[in-house]
């Protein structure tokens, strides 16, 4: 079978991109259950790291992937990234457990890190290579790169279904493919090296007979998963989200598990729930409804509510992976619960259903199940809360009767926060004592806080303190009982931050929290280092990686990036110099010659790789609160942003390379712009898109995501025409600093999101675009106005067969027309 050599490039590159984001996708999932949610973001740079990692190989060594071995060696180097995603798999599934941040564990993670990153090296140096020699064709191998991650994207909504080992063993399957792709290319043509054909089809067949295996007599079971005794786990499954595990009932309740950093008690349906602080609403209402819980779980809420009496519960979750165990394997052990009359079940977002719906309630009860260890560790401080901010707060207070009650629990560590939040929402809604509006009380190292829009009557606040005196609960806060000065004057008509400070610092506790109440620009309710005490923070190693865990992952993301960045920076330029003695002027695979300034080039792909993933953390997660479509709001916002970045690079085909330069500088001024609007309007914009249906929020989502994709997705193919027209050899390195970059600008946009919110962060997107505006690099004297290559490209026709321009420094850049693409 002869494939035409383009047809086997365009191919190949996808079945690598499709590969790449599946499993990048299902190691975060993997990481998750292993190591808690922090990690997963850690592993969302690793494509990135991988990327930059191959492309700044090929520039040192660029005989590893040029004509006419070009073929050949892409195969290999897909191949290899099957193999060596196959070993990482193995390596994470069967490792002992590990207590992070225990000591000694680091090593460890950076071996697992270490080993997960390789298939993304090797598939970014093919990558590499493949824009190294076909540059003339980047605008359609972009759009089919970004084409082949997003269907990477769909392909994991279903392959975590099977679990994350199983879909990474998918990944690899992918990789072998593009192994098969590259392989058929190599021999199309005479000259061409022909790919080692059985290397290939021995990891193609190896991936397919692991996962049928696997199938067959399951082996990829994790083995250091974070969960409960493993010899409890009575039931285990994937969902798209997360690993549930489920123990086995004992004392009437099952604990479910959601990747070990949140717990939900199934309680039988003989089993009297055991009274919470969460609870003490019903108090007041007794039988009177409705009544709305925001986390469904296990239903142990759903059922305190329909014990005191409740006729109408509306019950919302967003996870159907917890919905399909409550309906499935314990529907009988629950006495089928959610599907009782009188329960209204809803899937989809909690404070969407808030903002849509025109109910009102009496009892609105948003519970927590997170773990008290992942709370008091600040292992949740990077998870974003789209329920624990201002404005959503004020949504719930807006959805209650005059005299309904709101319940928050959270662990007794967050609850001066939770205090300030609350306190602060009721001004809001035009509350102008707070304190008269307010009662808590907490159990077992969680507590609940009561809020009312009308001021709670004495007689209600009687009737409270009989409930807590009942079920032996401690009373935090009460109107009449502040209990501390900072809670004082955290329910005051003002709550100044000056004089809450004072006030901890003289109970002896310090200003070490950050009690600003979070928002929807800034929604980390876990995270409370305050911004002026960070680098104090970052300095003490040892209380970092105790008390704030997620904040020291991020810190070591941060450090390993920008060393990442810093070598990416010097040992070309090193290895360059040494090479350059031993290289003819004439050798088209070495460095750049002295006489191509490299520094424009490489700053202007540089600041475009930070640009965009700073928009991208930005905009991704305005996207997925629009769209709420549990499960699968990843997905589609991944697919929609790729697919749209790759019409952008598309639509670049007939820019010739001599106009490409000033088109950069206008396309990077107007994401700089667009980055500044979003600044001030995205968030306002957003929020009111929350109340709309799902059809108006979708292409509220999809307008927004869109025009930042084409935009951004044309820069890079617009660089890669300029590069090329000048030295196509400086096109790796260009494209290493890139991807280096932008993993680096993920732990700086992270850092800045915690600290001063994703407005702050697109604001330094914009200037990351200015900067790419200033150091657009120029093009070639004399390039051409329409190339050859795209003329007859973008008429059906085949490749031009005249050979490339010559470089700046007179050297011929080898290209695909060594072995011709037809």
């Amino acid at each position: 079978m002869r494939v035409p050599q383009r047809s086997g490039l365009f191919s190949g590159v996808a079945a690598l991109a499709c590969a790449s984001v599946l499993l990048e996708i299902s190691l975060a999932r993997i990481y998750a259950a292993l190591f808690g949610e922090v990690h997963a973001f850690l592993v969302l740079s690793l494509s990135l790291v991988g990327a930059g990692m191959g492309g700044a190989l090929l520039y040192v060594f660029p005989s590893l992937a040029r004509p006419p071995a070009l073929f050949a060696r892409m195969a290999i180097l897909a191949a290899l990234a099957s193999g060596a995603t196959l070993a990482a798999v193995i390596l994470l599934a069967h490792r002992e457990p590990l207590s992070v941040p225990a000591p000694g564990s680091l090593p460890w993670l950076a071996l697992c890190y270490a080993a997960s990153t390789v298939p993304f090296a090797l598939a970014g140096l093919a990558l590499a290579a493949a824009i190294r020699h076909a540059a003339p064709e980047m605008p359609r191998l972009y759009l089919l790169d970004l084409v082949g991650g997003a269907l990477g994207g769909l392909a994991a909504a279903g392959a975590l279904r099977a679990g994350a080992p199983r879909a990474a063993l998918a990944a690899a399957i992918f990789f072998a493919v593009a192994g098969i792709f590259f392989y058929l290319g190599s021999r199309c043509c005479e000259g061409e090296e022909r790919a080692p054909g059985g290397l290939v089809a021995t990891f193609v067949l190896g991936s397919f007979v692991l996962l049928a295996g696997d199938v067959g007599a399951p082996w990829l079971r994790l083995a250091g998963i974070r969960r409960g005794s493993p010899d409890r786990t009575e039931h285990e499954a994937w969902t798209e989200r997360s690993l549930i595990t489920v123990d086995r009932p004992k004392a009437g309740a099952a604990l479910m598990r959601l990747g070990g950093a949140a717990a939900s008690p199934i309680l039988d349906a003989k089993t009297t729930p055991p009274p919470q602080p969460e609870d003490m609403a019903y108090a007041l209402h007794k039988d009177q409804g409705p009544a709305l819980v925001v986390g469904a779980g296990g239903g142990r809420d759903v059922r305190v509510a329909l014990k005191a009496g409740q006729q109408e519960v509306y019950a919302v979750e967003g996870d159907r992976g917890v919905l399909e165990v409550m309906r499935g394997k314990y529907a009988a052990f629950s006495g089928n619960l959610l599907d009782k009359p009188e329960v209204h079940l809803v899937v989809g977002d909690g404070r969407s259903f808030a903002r849509r719906t025109p109910l009102l309630f009496r009892n609105i009860v948003i519970p927590s199940t997170d773990t008290v260890e992942a709370s008091t560790t600040g292992a949740l401080a990077l998870s974003e809360s789209r329920l624990l901010t201002l404005e959503g707060v004020g949504d719930f207070l807006s959805r209650l009767l005059p005299e309904g009650t709101l319940v928050l629990a959270r662990a007794d560590a967050d609850f001066d926060r939770l205090l300030s939040l609350t306190a602060t929402a009721l001004r809001r809604a035009g509350v102008a004592a707070p304190k008269d509006h307010l009662f808590a009380c907490s159990a077992a190292q969680k507590t609940a806080l009561l809020a009312r829009r009308t001021p709670l009557a004495r007689e209600d606040v009687d009737a409270l303190r009989r409930h807590c005196r009942k079920h032996k609960f401690s009373e935090v806060l009460a109107p009449d009982r502040p209990a501390t000065p900072v809670r004082s004057l955290l329910v005051a008509a003002v709550a100044p931050s000056a004089s809450v400070a004072a006030a901890r610092v003289a109970e002896g506790a310090a200003a070490e929290a950050d009690l600003t109440p979070p928002t929807d620009d800034r929604p980390f309710f876990a995270y409370t280092v305050p911004a002026r005490r960070l680098p104090a923070v970052l300095g003490d190693v040892g209380a970092l990686r105790a008390g704030h865990t997620a904040l020291f992952a991020l810190a070591l993301l941060l450090a390993v990036g920008a060393l990442l960045f810093a070598l990416g920076v010097l040992l070309p330029v090193l290895a360059a110099r040494r090479l350059r003695g031993h290289v003819a002027p004439h050798d088209a695979g070495a460095p750049a010659s002295p006489s191509t300034p490299p520094a424009r080039a490489l700053a202007f792909f540089a600041a475009i790789g930070a640009g965009f993933a700073l928009v991208e953390l930005a905009v991704v997660r305005h996207g997925l609160l629009l769209l709420d479509l549990p499960a699968h709001e990843i997905p589609a916002v991944l697919v929609i942003l790729l697919v749209s970045a790759g019409v952008g690079g598309f639509l670049t085909a007939r820019v010739a390379p001599g106009a490409a330069t000033a088109v950069s500088g206008r396309v990077a001024e107007a994401l700089a712009v667009a980055a500044a609007l979003s600044a001030v309007g995205l968030v306002p914009l957003a929020r009111w898109g929350l109340g709309l249906g799902a059809f108006p929020r979708a292409l509220l989502a999809i307008a927004i995501l869109v025009p930042f994709g084409v935009l951004a997705g044309s820069l890079a193919p617009l660089g890669v025409k300029i590069v090329d027209s000048v030295s196509s050899a400086l096109l790796p390195w260009c494209w290493a600093l890139c991807a280096l970059a932008g993993a680096t600008a993920m732990a700086v946009g992270a850092l800045c999101a915690l600290n001063l919110g994703y407005s702050a962060l697109l604001l330094g997107a914009g200037l990351a675009y200015l900067l790419a505006a200033a150091t657009v690099p120029p093009a070639a004297a004399g390039a051409s106005v329409a190339g050859d290559d795209e003329r007859a490209a973008s008429s059906g026709g085949a490749a031009a067969s005249e050979p490339p321009p010559r470089d700046a420094a007179g050297a011929q850049p080898e290209a695909l027309e060594a072995a011709p693409i037809a």
